[in-house]
């Protein structure tokens, strides 16, 4: 039984993907900031809650930003593993006269 088996192709294809959604999230949390920074402004004012609702939903777009950051590390991380997977089998390879 194999102690090890890699397919290169896979791991860069969930690199890719993982930055594709990364991309579509941003996207998407910039269009509802865009939303509620326009609904605080003309459809929900009021002296209070209207910006702490503001606030909030800042403090939302922040923690979100942050975890969607995490992706950009992960897809980092698997183009990096894919690559030295490859070196490592070359360098293997290049041993065995």
């Amino acid at each position: 039984m194999a102690n090890i088996s890699v397919s290169y192709g896979e791991i860069e294809q969930s690199a890719t993907q993982l930055g594709v959604g990364r991309d579509e999230i941003t996207q998407k949390l910039q269009a509802m900031q865009a939303q509620i920074g326009n609904l605080v402004s003309s459809g929900f004012v009021t002296d209070q809650a209207s910006g702490k609702f503001n606030a909030a939903f800042q403090e939302y777009t922040t923690n979100a930003n942050a975890v969607v950051a995490k992706l950009t590390e992960i897809q980092s991380f698997l183009t990096q593993t894919a690559s030295a997977m490859r070196d490592m089998d070359s360098q293997l390879a290049a041993k065995i006269s």
